[in-house]
């Protein structure tokens, strides 16, 4: 990250940034570029008006910005016409542009790999994207190229860029070969997240195939291709389904250029110097070189390139670390045989060839845990390690293949001086000088520690406002301290209250930022910290860095014309209750429109919007906890949304409100007869309203009432509560330790035709206290019998005249 222009402090117009959402980038027109270049960049996306500084990572590289492009007209020739005049088609505001152009410079020596860019405008920071830096040319494809006819004419060496858009589409191109050279042709699309399941093919220039390949690198193909004479010679590449789409991009690394194909070992000790074998293509007789690792270097993995004449090579990891390193030494396939180590360890080995069974001799150098961990397919190689544990008899004590994607991992009880025997080999036997491994062998990190995440690293802010950001934490190895929550370093008239996380309940709360009133707009560095102090063993400071989805920024924004306010200070909720607060919305002069008032999500706690209408200043929260809510105190915060110049905004109360949840003796719910399980839903019953002295079971219904005992184990008395006028229910006791209670209900000719809601309630006494829990209301549906036909009328006979 270029430490300046992440500091840069921009100034930004009011007027123009009420009427912009935030920026996002969605695409580049480009992802590869050679180093010491420069070429243009458009970013397509959102909101991309009023781009004001590019924000890079990593070194030798910079984003210089050009002109934002508004949204194009339609070109549809569609005009307004109004009825009562004042209004017409406008140009869209410049904070709606959906791209923007930059000049993308890179040194001669910038670092191979990739760059985190994001842009900032009035209204933030953007997203970031990845821009790649290599040190070939970049070609892009240009269509039409999808015959042989059309095919796109490449020099080589080059990488090569294009997308397969479309179905059964083919994208040609056409180099000159020289021949007796080798050439390389590398295809990186599935490796790189594409979902292209590419197929390259060679031809000659008459169209002929000369070579083909599929999946070499996974689901990527890649050829060596000699020519036999000069000439014209054409790539194809396809989707092997058939596939395609706007996101079925490649890239093709093309030329007579370096190719590291294995190396071995797969890393090294700090602070020595490890002789690493190569093996590869065009590796100007390297066949081996001595990397000297500092002690100060990186631990973990990086990517190693060999460069010569020729150019970069593609990059493989090698990684670093403290522990003392071995080599594997052969024959050591069987228990007989078996090499001996002492944790800790790493030893270094190559399963040599198919069938091939690596087995150590481990002996602890003290009580405890060991853990046995293979690093291998996370380095590049093909092993799928199968890791086992036995006894000095051979006796198998564990086994495991896939603790980490393929890599293996044990962790086991060891004793000191005890021998154990520990063997590797592929799951599906297969072997040679490209499976190799590192396995470590070494004691568990054991520890107190702990870790703090934020749930976003782009924190936007209104000057005179404040904004609240989610964080959590994990604790590890029984870590038990208070852990404090705050800002880091922040630009001046920013502010964040301390968050402080016990041991006890959530382990998660709002880290709240504060802006002074009339603050100037910018965009700043984000680096929140938290620290603890561990009290065993020995009392020490802990302090980390809390970690952020990516690189951090705060923008401030100019203030809003209203903010929210808490009225209520603290709130008690029992599980299946309910309560309130109160909030209060401060319009400032020359608004007047509503807001929404909302608070942030609450595990087990429902809690609705509401919208303060603009002759209004007051909110009623209404909080329902669940029958299952977390017992313990939480943080509630609240949020004031509102539409200002077309834009929908938000802003945070100051002071979070303590929310105490808690426990209930018992939770009664009532279900349909025959659930095996522990219901809390609707339960809809349906009765016929026949007379009472009628014997037909259409009549009757019954549902039942189940406990969830949890600190009381005594009677429960259970009554309805607004049973319908004309049905009678025959009730059972809930006795002491009884958790099912059946209920029948039987309707009458009184009871009236429609659906009735009731509810069960529950009443004992526990701690001093009578309590009063109800079920989930019951809706009762009553239907009308159905009417008995009407009898014919009786024969009459009619006297005859006389």
């Amino acid at each position: 990250m270029r430490l300046p222009a992440l500091l840069a402090f921009l100034s930004v117009a009011l007027g123009s940034l009420l009427a912009q959402p935030v920026p996002r980038i969605d695409a580049p027109s480009m992802v590869w570029f050679q180093r010491g270049t420069t070429q243009q960049v458009t970013l397509t996306g959102e909101a991309l008006g009023g781009a004001s500084v590019v924000f890079v990572s990593g070194s030798g590289a910079t984003g210089v910005l050009g002109a934002a492009v508004p949204i194009a007209s339609s070109g549809s020739g569609v005009t307004l016409e109004s009825s009562r005049g004042g209004l017409s088609i406008g140009t869209p505001a410049v904070g709606d542009a959906k791209s923007v152009t930059l000049q993308w410079m890179l040194t001669a020596d910038a670092t191979l790999g990739p760059r985190e860019l994001r842009i900032a405008t009035t209204n933030g920071v953007s997203n970031p994207v990845t821009l790649q830096v290599s040190d070939l040319p970049e070609l892009q494809e240009r269509e039409p190229n999808h015959s042989l006819a059309d095919a796109q004419r490449i020099s080589l060496p080059s990488g090569v860029s294009g997308v397969i858009r479309a179905a059964t589409e083919s994208d040609f191109f056409r180099f000159q070969g020289k021949a007796g050279e080798r050439l390389l042709f590398d295809v990186q699309a599935n490796r790189t997240g594409s979902p292209l399941d590419a197929t390259l093919v060679l031809l000659d220039a008459s169209g002929k195939e000369l070579a083909r390949s599929e999946d070499a690198h996974g689901l990527d193909p890649f050829l060596d291709f000699t020519p036999k004479a000069d000439g014209e010679y054409v790539l194809r590449i396809s989707d092997l389904r058939f596939q395609g789409g706007g996101n079925y991009a490649y890239r093709i690394v093309a030329g007579a250029l370096p190719y590291l194909d294995r190396r071995f070992p797969y890393g090294g000790r700090r602070g020595t110097s490890v002789e690493v074998a190569l093996s590869g293509i065009h590796l100007d007789g390297q066949d081996k070189l001595t990397i000297a690792i500092d002690s100060k270097a990186p631990a973990g993995a990086q990517d190693i390139r060999i460069r010569s004449a020729r150019g970069s090579s593609n990059p493989l990891p090698f990684e670093t670390g403290d522990l003392p390193e071995m080599l594997e030494i052969e024959p050591n396939n069987a228990s007989t045989n078996a090499m001996p180590v002492t944790a800790p360890v790493v030893i270094n080995g190559r399963v040599g060839a198919a069938g091939d069974v690596d087995t150590f001799r481990v002996t602890a150098p003290t009580d405890g845990k060991l853990v046995a961990e293979v690093r291998a397919r996370r380095l590049g190689s093909p092993l799928d390690a199968l890791l086992t544990l036995s006894d000095a008899k051979g006796v198998v004590l564990q086994r495991n293949d896939d603790a980490s994607g393929p890599d293996a991992r044990i962790e086991f009880d060891a004793r000191k001086g005890t021998e154990y025997l520990l063997s590797l080999r592929d799951l599906t036997d297969r072997g040679g000088d490209a499976f190799g491994y590192r396995l470590s062998i070494q004691a568990p990190e054991l520890t107190p520690d702990f870790a703090v995440r934020l749930s976003q690293d782009r924190v936007r802010i209104h000057a005179g406002g404040h904004v609240a950001v989610r964080c959590e934490v994990d604790r590890f190895n029984g870590f038990n301290g208070a852990i404090r929550v705050t800002g880091g370093k922040l630009p001046a008239g920013v502010s964040a209250r301390t968050l402080v996380i016990g041991p006890d309940g959530p382990q998660s709360g709002w880290l709240v930022f504060s802006a002074e009133p009339k603050l100037q707009p910018g965009h700043h560095a984000l680096a929140p910290q938290a620290e603890a102090i561990a009290r065993e063993p020995g009392s020490r400071r802990i302090q980390h860095a809390a970690a952020l989805p990516s690189t951090g920024y705060l923008s401030v924004l100019p203030e809003l014309p209203y903010s929210v306010e808490t009225v209520t200070s603290t709130l008690s909720l029992e599980q299946n209750g309910a309560g309130t607060v109160e909030v209060q919305v401060l319009r400032h002069p020359g608004f007047s429109g509503e807001v929404k008032v909302a608070a942030e999500d609450q595990s087990g706690v429902s809690i609705p919007t509401v919208t303060v209408p603009p002759d209004s200043a007051r909110a009623t929260l209404a909080l329902s906890a669940a029958y299952n809510a977390e017992a313990s105190i939480r943080s509630l915060q609240i949020r004031g949304e509102a539409t200002v110049n077309g834009q929908a905004v938000a802003t945070f109360a100051e002071g979070a409100i303590p929310v105490v949840v808690s426990p209930i003796p018992v939770f009664l719910t009532a279900m349909l007869p025959g659930s095996p399980f522990f219901r809390t839903d609707a339960v809809k019953l349906s009765v016929i309203a026949l007379p009472a002295s009628s014997d037909s079971p259409a009549r009757l219904t019954e549902f039942v009432v189940k406990v969830d005992r949890r600190s009381f184990n005594g009677a429960i008395a259970l009554k309805l509560e607004d049973l319908p006028e004309g049905v009678t229910a025959n009730v059972e006791p809930l006795a002491e330790g009884s958790k099912l209670a059946t209920i029948r209900l039987a309707a009458s000719e009184k009871t009236a035709i429609k659906e009735h809601a009731f509810s069960v309630v529950g009443t004992f006494t526990a701690g001093d206290r009578i309590w009063h829990q109800r079920t989930q209301k019951v809706t009762l549906q009553v239907t009308a019998p159905e009417k008995e036909p009407a009898a014919p009328p009786a024969a009459t006979t009619t006297a005859a005249a006389k």
